[in-house]
């Protein structure tokens, strides 16, 4: 099983959400399933989105 992690921005507007689902779908065009995805802090606000993604090793 293969891992990788990529840190996707916030998404406070319909644009920015509309930019990760994009990013995702290219991911997961390359054989990646998502595993998790969860946001980051800092300073009290969300610094971006980690995403955790999986595959079998080729």
């Amino acid at each position: 099983m293969e891992y990788k992690t990529v840190l996707l921005p916030g998404a406070v507007t319909k644009k920015q959400a509309v930019k990760i689902e994009v990013a995702l779908n290219e991911i997961a065009s390359e054989g990646w399933q998502l595993h998790s995805f969860a946001p980051q802090s800092a300073m009290g606000g969300t610094d971006g989105n980690l995403a955790v993604f999986t595959r079998e090793e080729h």
